[in-house]
């Protein structure tokens, strides 16, 4: 049965006067079902209203977390209250000054054995007008109960609770649920089960199916007008990735647009005049939600398998075998519009994001910037079988000139270039050979990277190879990437290890007006190696006398400032990872020996700053050998 036939049936259930059984929603957790429930409340009208008469309004209540009936009623009150007194009518006043000195107490027998399961105690104020027939009040008393299957509350007090209003207020009761989460909610005794409150008193049961058209439209009506254009644009991509990532939970697609449209209002004003604004933001969107769905319904490791090294794991391997798994899924969604779905650089910054709130834009900016008047060669090979032999041939030669030529400008450009080829190589379509793509491509990452050494320009590297680097349907088009991706880390690896640790280089230059820094750059990333300076061994790279020669040469007041920092840095280091402390241990005991020897010519603060730096340097060497 599709939803339009489970509507006509629940308008025509709540006219029943008085029904005497429930009817079940069922279905998979964000699956639709509030989302239904909420739509089809929208469009029920009373019409037979008489003036200055109050009627009933649909009472939906989530049972998510609740423990107690008591708080099920007071969710009643919440929802009776407001419009209980938007007419002010008289009755009404009169007749809750009557019914706060009325207590009603019922048994449950939720089985109808006639045994007693229990028993509540309610004040009547808002239960006893669901109770009650009474001529002021007009329509149809109609309670939804949602996220039955979350409710913490004993499970034969509950449905003997809801069994009441069914049997005894003549209401039209509405379960919402996830029927095979229900099935194993069931009494410590096992006395009770689902099945035996539904045979009793649930009297039909439908499956939810998502209308996931109608859904995606909502969601998108919810967006900010600034994005519900562009969203609404691509709605059919929108539903073509969630559907191929089987994820069938609407509230992660709900979470996911709404923080894609977060990101997206956060862009800069000017990228929106740029001619590349819808591809580039289209292909944000496909990736957004590819990511938050597999992510977001257990897929944890995704960040591994498109790891920019993983990409390069053999064919036969398990990384290499579950990310084609996944890439095959929306292998043929987007044809043509180079979205890029899954690519290894955007997966990652996606899962970023999704740990820690912080999405960072500064890549989109290299898109921006490109000059939009020119259309290079080689952008137009990477639609290759859109083009005619003619124009093949020429954008062809034309990027091997180039690319052979070394005139590639970046490093960016050059992994355009080499992933373009790599393709084409792949799909036989060239007349160069591999082995003189890949030595053409090495000879360009060495003279594009021999002048480079700083940590910052290194990172920088990264980042524009990274923005080169294009995605393709079929993995084994990325082989000879591959391989020049791994030269180019190899030289990368190596200039990052000759790159001098910005703290040792402070130690080594320390002064009263830098050494506030060492504890300020603890806790800041490493460029490239994304880990925090605290957890490098920096004193294994710093000149130990030229240390110490430092430490002397500060005020005391510094010289205590740098006391706190050891302190504070081998405090962390012995509660938590201490893998670098081995290697500083011999450097950190030169600099106490070279300040115990300076430290006997000093005396009064001096001597007392210096034994303090001293005792700690003794402390954590002789922690570390126990360890």
């Amino acid at each position: 049965m599709g939803n339009e036939e489970i509507i006509k049936f629940l308008n025509e259930y709540v006219e029943i006067p008085n029904p005497q059984y429930a009817v079940m929603l069922k279905g998979a957790w964000g699956c639709g079902k509030t989302f239904f429930i909420q739509q089809w409340i929208k469009t029920l009208k009373n019409n037979d209203v008489e003036k200055d008469k109050l009627n009933w309004k649909p009472i939906y209540i989530s049972l998510f977390g609740l423990k107690e009936v008591q708080q099920v009623t007071e969710s009643i009150n919440k929802e009776i209250y407001p419009w209980l007194y938007s007419k002010g009518a008289k009755f009404i006043k009169n007749f809750l000054k009557a019914a706060s000195k009325i207590v009603l107490r019922y048994d449950i027998d939720a089985d109808g054995n006639g045994k007693n399961e229990g028993s509540a105690t309610l004040n009547l104020d808002s239960i006893l007008l669901l109770k009650e027939d009474n001529n002021e009040i007009k329509g149809n008393k109609i309670l939804i109960f949602d996220d039955f299957e979350r409710c913490n509350i004993n499970f034969e007090t509950l449905l003997g609770y809801i069994n009441y209003f069914s049997e005894h207020c003549k209401c039209k009761i509405i379960i919402i649920g996830d029927e095979s989460k229900l099935r194993i909610k069931e009494s410590e005794n096992g006395e009770l089960k689902f099945k035996d409150f539904k045979e009793k008193t649930i009297g039909r049961t439908f499956e939810i199916k998502t209308n996931i058209s109608e859904t995606v439209d909502f969601f998108i009506n919810e967006i900010t007008s600034n994005n519900r254009n562009l969203l609404s644009e691509n709605k059919e991509l929108i539903i073509q990735i969630f559907k191929a990532s089987d994820s069938h939970n609407l509230r992660i697609l709900r979470q996911c647009l709404n923080d894609y449209s977060r990101i997206v209002m956060a862009l800069p004003e000017h990228y929106h005049e740029s001619s590349k604004y819808h591809q580039i933001i289209s292909s944000l969107l496909a990736n957004f939600i590819a990511v938050y769905c597999e992510y977001k319904s257990g897929n944890t490791d995704i960040a591994e398998i498109f790891n920019e090294m993983a990409t390069v794991s053999n064919n036969n391997s398990e990384t290499y075998q579950k990310r084609e798994k996944i890439l095959s899924k929306y292998r043929f969604i987007g044809m043509g519009q180079n979205l890029g779905i899954l690519d290894e650089f955007i997966v990652g910054r996606i899962i970023h994001y999704l740990n820690s709130g912080f999405f960072d834009t500064e890549y989109m900016q290299h898109f921006f910037d490109i000059d939009d008047a020119d259309i290079k060669s080689w952008e137009h090979l990477y639609d290759y079988w859109r083009l005619s032999n003619y124009e093949y041939r020429k954008y062809c030669d034309e990027t091997i000139t180039y690319y052979s030529e070394n005139k590639c400008e970046n490093l960016k450009e050059l992994f355009v270039i080499i992933s373009v080829l790599s393709v084409l190589s792949h799909t036989h379509l060239l007349s160069v050979s591999e082995e003189e793509i890949i030595d053409i491509g090495k000879r360009n990452i060495d003279r594009l990277m021999e002048n480079i050494h700083e940590m910052e320009d290194l990172d920088k590297s990264n980042k524009m190879v990274h923005l080169g680097l294009r995605s393709h349907p079929n993995l084994k088009g990325k082989e000879l990437q591959n391989k020049l991706y791994q030269y180019f880390n190899e030289i990368l690896k190596y200039k990052i290890e000759q790159c001098p640790n910005n703290i040792s280089v402070i130690l080594e230059n320390l002064s009263d007006e830098n050494c506030d820094n060492l504890g300020r750059m603890l806790n800041v990333f490493v460029p490239i190696k994304n880990v925090p300076y605290i957890a490098t061994p920096f004193f294994k790279f710093a000149d130990p006398q030229k240390v110490a020669n430092r430490i002397m040469g500060l005020s005391n007041e510094s010289k205590n400032t740098f006391y706190q920092f050891l302190l504070y840095r081998y405090d962390v280091l012995f509660n938590g990872d201490n893998k670098y402390m081995e290697e500083e241990i011999p450097n950190l005991e030169l600099i106490g020996e070279a300040l115990k020897e300076k430290a006997e010519q000093t005396e009064l603060i001096e001597k007392f700053s210096l034994n303090q730096i001293i005792s700690v340097i003794e402390k954590i060497v002789e922690q570390s050998k126990q360890e």
